[in-house]
């Protein structure tokens, strides 16, 4: 998952994070807080984050990613602390004021069990009064009904202009709340073809009240949510403290 043409993909289909997302994280922290994001990927959040002034190190598991982060960072001055590893297995050697996980990262994990250990892991990794911060959505539009599966197809232009296409196949399990998402991605330089790769993961969702109670069973405390347009979808950010 996430190799070097969804890498490439993403960076040319994502732009940073916009200064109305930024400013919900300075009303969280402050420039003294330390900050972690798990699946930080290339650093859509994460570079926005560190030119306002936060101190905030990334873990992601794709190699590709973290060197796309690295890369793009150095060109604005920057050098992020990244850590290479799955977030079930992280031991790092300080704790955090806050973790944060933007725009459903957090429901890549599947199945739910390793959601599960995940949030342990979070909690292990923050300070006393602590803020975890994950954004979640819903795809309501899968749970129309004959919506269950869906086609689409894509393209984009990088920036060493090659035209990235994707090819995306989906289908929900309403009842078991996950997406399988089967994806295959095409690189095209002077309409030949020069790099293929495929992709598949899943995708859980979460309800309010579910993520509520999960929260409160894995030792959270103070929970609240806030709806917010991202990304063009709407999302539920949870804040939740731990002891």
């Amino acid at each position: 998952m996430y190799g070097e043409l969804c890498t490439k993909f993403y960076d040319a289909d994502k732009q940073f994070a916009s200064t109305e997302e930024i400013y919900f994280y300075k009303k969280l922290f402050n420039n003294n807080d330390l900050l972690l994001e798990p699946m930080c990927g290339s650093g859509r959040l994460l570079i926005p984050l560190m030119q306002a002034g936060f101190t905030i190190h990334g873990i992601d598991n794709s190699s590709e990613m973290l060197k796309s982060c690295k890369k793009r960072a150095s060109e604005l001055g920057l050098q992020p602390i990244l850590y290479e590893n799955a977030v079930e297995n992280i031991k790092l050697p300080q704790k955090y004021d806050g973790i944060i996980i933007p725009l459903g990262s957090f429901q890549l994990f599947y199945p739910r069990g390793d959601a599960y250990h995940a949030l342990e892991k979070f909690k292990e990794h923050l300070k006393p009064k602590g803020k975890l911060v994950m954004d979640l959505f819903v795809p309501w539009d899968a749970l129309y009904e004959h919506n269950e599966e869906e086609r689409s197809e894509r393209e984009v232009k990088t920036s060493s202009n090659s035209v990235i296409k994707i090819n995306n196949y989906s289908i929900a399990n309403k009842y078991e709340q996950f997406i399988i998402s089967k994806t295959k991605y095409t690189e095209i330089i002077n309409d030949k073809i020069v790099n293929q790769e495929e992709e598949q993961m899943y995708v859980a969702w979460y309800y309010r009240y579910e993520m509520e109670l999960i929260l409160e069973k894995f030792g959270f405390k103070n929970i609240r949510y806030e709806d917010r347009f991202l990304n063009k979808e709407n999302h539920m950010t949870f804040i939740a403290e731990v002891a």
